[in-house]
């Protein structure tokens, strides 16, 4: 894919093919599934207003695909998938966006991207939920209170795509488990103290480790572990890690690699909430 520069005109003159599917016919996942399907265009065109689009979906499933555009070839791609983050509005989206935005060399994505951040970062400190990598809105039947860490990514993909997977996992699997509020990112010792204060919670910090994956014998096993904490203190609880494994898959399997991260970081969830609290 030959990368091209963008212009603000550009977004307008471009005529999208997506307006052909009539919207109010197309159920919300269905429409987000056809336009992640268009991200894989081979015209940059295409690619860039289904970024856009996704971004007005309203549907956390746009999140992981968005990031994933984050690191597309084209200029005005990476663009559209910063606008459209930026219009979905999902805290979530923080760490890939901060993780492109260390090595974007597009000035104009690299505005985009930058942007983005601040809007999200000011929805989460007026009380729009947060967390480093957390978009979970306020729980107030929150027994404990979890800050998550940037993601370790030793898997050789890009940061974006790996932190978009493992951190959705976590936040859907402590929303399902009912009783955990996420810290907002950039929180102070002190704010943290006196929120836990306030409600009567406890605070665990996640550092959260993603190893290489491994494709020997035919087989791909992925390895995920949580580092536990105490928050906002950071002393060292112990370490869970989960490790599952997928026969028949073939080396480059992201698809595959995708579903194990998100088994694992589920399941590495669940087996803290079994022991630790």
């Amino acid at each position: 894919m030959a990368t091209r520069p963008w212009t603000a005109a550009l977004f307008v003159s471009v005529v999208t093919l997506l307006s052909l599917v009539p919207v109010g016919l197309v159920r919300a996942d269905d429409r987000t599934a056809f336009l992640i399907e268009r991200l894989k265009s081979d015209d940059f065109r295409v690619r860039g207003q289904a970024a856009l689009q996704l971004g007005r979906s309203n549907d956390d499933a746009a999140v992981t695909p968005l990031c994933g555009a984050l690191a597309d070839d084209s200029d005005f791609v990476r663009n559209a998938a910063a606008a459209g983050l930026k219009r979905l509005a999902r805290p979530a989206a923080l760490p890939c966006l901060r993780s492109r935005l260390a090595v974007e060399s597009n000035d104009a994505a690299k505005t985009q991207i930058q942007q983005t951040i601040d809007a999200l970062n000011a929805g989460a400190s007026n009380g729009g939920g947060g967390g480093n990598g957390g978009g979970a809105a306020q729980n107030p039947n929150a027994k404990y209170y979890i800050a998550l860490s940037k993601v370790t990514n030793n898997t050789g993909r890009p940061n974006p795509e790996i932190e978009a997977v493992i951190v959705r996992a976590i936040q859907d699997k402590l929303a399902s488990l009912g009783n955990y509020q996420l810290a907002p990112t950039g929180e102070t010792p002190d704010s943290a103290r006196s929120v836990m204060a306030g409600r009567h919670m406890k605070g665990y910090y996640f550092s959260i480790l993603v190893e290489r994956f491994d494709y020997s014998g035919g087989n791909l096993k992925v390895k995920v572990k949580l580092a536990i904490f105490s928050y906002p203190g950071k002393d060292l609880r112990g370490e869970v890690p989960v490790s599952p494994v997928q026969s028949g898959v073939s080396p480059g399997d992201k698809s595959s690699e995708d579903n194990l991260m998100q088994l694992a970081a589920g399941h590495a969830v669940e087996l803290f909430a079994q022991s630790f609290p």
